[in-house]
Order: structure tokens, then sequence, then C-alpha cells
């Protein structure tokens, strides 16, 4: 029997299609997505179905809707089989290279791995655990919740932390040799956090809650910490005092080195304080992909499927690899005809000081996405210089898009605009015809797609389509949905939705969440084939696109079990929307 092909399941974060010069882009971003996708297959019209990384991730690798399957606070639990386990149950070894923290064990992919890399630093833990639960602790701060039913909520996420840091830590100890030598200059490795400290302090806060976990919460989550107050709270608190001494005294002389040179240059100042990047860098990442990709076919005819994400093109858009990766950044500018004086650390402060910074900042993307497709260029050489390109699968998406100063907004935070889940899509390998998909498809539809080309029938739960197949046609619209920031508490939060047909973009607020700060209306319509840049709102209560789409909407809210009939008639109670949505 012919070997089954290989697979490379690269996914980008924060990657816009408009932004690709795959997909017609004027300035050069990604030469290696237009090289894959001139031998392969481009998805002109592929979407994600979130604006977050969270619930695009569940898309990607379980075929299914953030909104199904009580949401989306677990990854891949009590959702269909995710890739990884579709593939390895047909002998594939499956390789999980997690760069960041939602798609591991701990989220219900660890049945289908058979090598799983945590590539994300400790301190992540206690910031995934918050954002789960965050909403429901807003709502007992609200008095929306008693006693009761906060613990309802949060107690398996608490108890599940407290478990999984001794699972992490003992992994982390294991692999610390690896991780030394192919990540040396991430954060994950120059953090300096004490593993043991870590347990211990973590055990004692495990006695604390369980013996008395309304005051625990109370102690340490009340008021609910926010994105800038987290780290100065709880867990990470004392970690981050439990540090190597060498680490804290290294960095104590590094910060006194730049608090002087903040004086004569603060932009390199501030690249130098962040030299350790976050999430390891593109760099890095592929260099352990080829690693992998040697190591897989050395002697072994077993077929392998290889899935990581890049982070580069995150917040704050670093191009460039290493601890000194800022000194690279003005040759990816130059190369796309930039000005390479642009300062790298222009983005660390959040959201641009000044109109006059903004051309500066979308630049800086441009580069990171251009630094990380150079990356993913390495990995397709290797593949090809190994003999494997001919028959591996190399799927590059993105897992959502980014605003770039749309509508006043820079980065990603759940709103859900044409520029924000519109992606670029290139499946590349054998079996694959050159061309472009011109139909409506969405990144549920990669599993399927994949398991068909590798010869494999989908998962039958699985939501999404072949988009390959002769028969595929597109779909008729795409229905994004989201909630606004935090967990999946359908009782307490409005569902927010987006549609998109071949001519409007339509978003709709079942109400105004009491966290979005956006002011954006609640209903918004754009005619994309007359305004591709959603400038102009058109949205009125007889538009016969609204009428249709509401339709859609109260049909997608019959599906969810955690929505009741009489909630959808509230939703559509006045004139225009129940006629529209019955």
């Amino acid at each position: 029997m012919t070997q089954r092909p290989n697979i490379l399941f690269l996914s980008v974060d924060a990657l816009r299609a408009d932004r690709s010069s795959a997909y017609g882009y004027e300035r050069p971003t990604t030469p290696t997505l237009e090289r894959l996708a001139r031998g392969g297959a481009r998805l002109d019209n592929s979407f994600s179905l979130s604006s977050v990384t969270q619930t695009a991730l569940i898309q990607m690798l379980t075929s299914s809707r953030p909104f199904s399957y009580g949401g989306y606070d677990y990854g891949a639990v009590g959702r269909p089989t995710h890739l990884f386990k579709h593939l390895r149950t047909a002998g594939y070894k499956t390789i999980c290279l997690s760069s960041l923290h939602w798609v591991n064990r701990f989220f219900g992919y660890g049945d289908g791995v058979d090598q799983e890399y945590q590539l994300f630093d400790v301190v992540t833990l206690p910031g995934v655990t918050l954002a789960m639960i965050r909403a429901t602790l807003l709502s007992y701060e609200a008095g929306e919740i008693d006693d009761a039913a906060l613990i309802a909520e949060v107690d398996s996420v608490m108890r599940h932390l407290f478990s999984n840091l001794r699972v992490y830590c003992d992994i982390r100890n294991a692999n610390a040799d690896e991780l030394r030598r192919d990540f040396v200059d991430s954060s994950l490795v120059n953090s300096g956090y004490d593993l043991e400290a870590i347990l211990a302090i973590t055990e004692r806060h495990r006695i604390a809650y369980e013996k008395d976990p309304i005051g625990y919460i109370r102690k340490y989550l009340i008021p609910a910490p926010g994105p800038n107050t987290w780290m100065q709270r709880w867990l990470p608190k004392e970690w981050y005092l439990a540090r190597k001494k060498s680490v804290l005294l290294r960095e104590a002389v590094s910060r006194s080195a730049n608090w002087v040179l903040a004086h004569f240059n603060p932009r390199l100042a501030q690249c130098r304080n962040r030299r350790f990047k976050v999430y390891p860098d593109a760099r890095s990442l592929a260099d352990k992909v080829i690693e992998r990709m040697r190591a897989a076919t050395d002697g072994d005819a077993q077929p392998f499927m290889i899935w990581t994400h890049f982070m580069d093109t995150h917040l704050p858009y670093i191009a460039g690899g290493g601890r000194r990766w800022y000194t690279e950044t003005p040759r990816y500018l130059e190369a796309l005809g930039y000005d390479p004086k642009i300062p790298p650390a222009l983005t660390f402060d959040g959201t641009p000081k000044s109109p006059d910074d903004g051309p500066g900042w979308s630049a800086l993307y441009d580069a990171a996405v251009r630094s990380t497709d150079e990356e993913i260029g390495r990995i397709v050489d290797a593949c090809e210089e190994m003999g494997l390109l001919d028959n591996t699968i190399i799927v590059v998406t993105g897992d959502h898009g980014e605003e770039i100063g749309e509508r006043g907004a820079w980065g990603h935070f759940f709103r859900l605009y044409e520029w924000g889940v519109h992606v670029p899509t290139v499946i590349h390998g054998p079996g694959v015809a050159a061309g472009t998909v011109k139909g409506l498809t969405n990144i549920m539809d990669i599993a399927p797609t994949v398991s068909r080309l590798a010869g494999l029938e989908p998962d039958a739960a699985w939501d999404g389509f072949d988009v390959l197949a002769d028969d595929f046609k597109g779909r008729d619209n795409i229905m994004i949905e989201t909630f606004y920031s935090g967990n999946c508490l359908f009782a307490q939060r409005p569902l927010y939705f987006a549609l998109r047909n071949d001519r409007f973009h339509y978003l709709w607020k079942e109400y105004i969440d009491r966290d979005d700060v956006t002011g954006e209306p609640q209903f918004q319509l754009f005619d994309i084939v007359e305004d591709p840049k959603s400038e102009r709102d058109i949205y009125r209560d007889d538009h016969p696109a609204v009428l249709a789409f509401n339709r859609e909407i109260a049909a997608r809210m019959r599906e969810i079990q955690e929505v009741s009939d009489t909630r959808i008639a509230t939703a559509f109670d006045d004139g225009f929307r129940n006629r529209g949505a019955a």
C-alpha cells in the first residue's frame, strides 16, 4: 500500500488575508504563501468563525463551532474527535509543538498526540484560568449569581489548574535540557521560575482553596483581575518573587543598564527590556519543526503530522529572531518598501500614542508577517531537501485577522468585522490541484479536507467540508459567533453573531455586553462588494439582507441547547426583527 502523505499544519496568529501578497496585497509580505499557492490551492474566501485564538484553534482542530458543545471554554473536551487523534488512529505519528496555551493535554488534546511540546511559560496557566472564569467572577461581583452558582462554574477550573501545574512542572523538568538547547532566547527558558518553589506555593494555595473556596476567591480573585493587573495578584505575584536568584540578579543588572540607556535611546531600551519574547519566535519554531521532521523520517516509514502556531504576528508584531531580534527588523521593513528607521519598539506602547504612529504600527505588522513567512519558507525548503515535498500536505492558515487602525481599533478583541475574520488559507501537496477556491469556506473545513487528502474519511461529527472535493460549491454564508471577552456564560451574557455572504457582512448583538466599551452599534450591515473596507454602515430595519440574516441567526440560536425559545423570541420581539426571524 502506498504510504499516506505526511502533514505539516502551520497556523499563524492574527494573519489577515488582505495583508498577504498571496492574496493581492501590494507589498511582498508572503512570498512563501505565493509559492505554495502557485502549486496548490488558495482559498480566496476563507474565514474564521471568531476573532480570537482560543475559539479559532477549536474550529481548526475539532471542526466544530464555537457555541456548540457547551461553548469554547474547555478546548477539545466534549467535542468531536480532534485532528491529532483522528490521524493517530489511522497510523500517523502526531507531533504538537504548542507555542501557546490553548492546545495541549490540559484542553483535551493529549489522547491523540505522540509527542507534545509545551512551549509556553508556567505563568500563562493562571492567565488561562482567569480567561476561563473572568466573566463568572464579574457576574458574581455584580450580584447576578450567588456563592453556589459561582462554585458550580469555577470549581472544576480551579482544581484542574492546581493539578495541571504539577503535570506541567514534571514535563518541564523532564525536557529541561532540550528546551534550553532549542529555545535559548525565549522567555520559556529565561524567565527563571523555580519550579520546585512554584509547586510548594501552588500546594499551599490548593489546600487553602479546598478548605474555603469562597474565602479563597474573595481574597485573591475578587475584584476580578483585569488584563493589566492579574500578574500583580494571586499566584503570579508570589511566583515572581520565587524566581531563581541568579535570574533576579541578571534582570536587575539589565534593567539598571537599560534605565541609563533610556535617557539616550528610549526605544532601544524598550527593545532590550523585551529581548525575550513571551512566546517562542518563528525562527526557533521553524528550527524545531525541521528537527522533528528529520527525526520522524529517520528510518521510519510511519507518516507524520506536525502542528504548530506562529505568534510573532501577534501584538507587538516582532520581526526577527533571537534576543537581538530588533536588529533584524529594519531588514524586513526595507524589503517591504518601508523606512527601515521605524522604531521596532513602537508597538510596545499598547496603542499608538498619536495618529502619526499609526503607519509605523501598520509597517511593523507587515514586517512580522514577512519574517514569519520567511521562516515557513525554511520549513518548505527543508521538506524539499529531505525529499518529502512530493508526499507532504502543507497547510498554512491564519487563526483570525487583526485590526490595524480600522474603526480606531488595534489588535483583536471580539469584534467581528471583515478584517478580523478573513484569513489566508493555502493547501499544497499530493492530490491538490493548482488553482483557487472561490466559494465561502471557513477554518472548520481544514480537518475534513486534510483527512480526505490523506485517504481518510472525515469524522462524522465534524461540521466542516472537504473544500477540494469536486462537488463543493461553497456555502451560502459564513456564521461567526462569540461572546465579548471572558468565558461562556450563556445565561448571563449576550450572544454576538456576524454573517457574511458573497455580498453583505452583517453584525448582530443580542444586546451590548457590559464589558463592551467599543461604542459600536448593536446592528451593522456592510455591502462588501461596493464598500470592501466596510466604511459605510447601510443597516436599516427592513433591508432584505437583514431580514434574511435574522432568520439565520434565530435558526442558529435554536441549535444551541443553552438558549431557550423565550430568549430567541425576546431577541426578535419587535416588528421587523420578529418578521425577519419567523
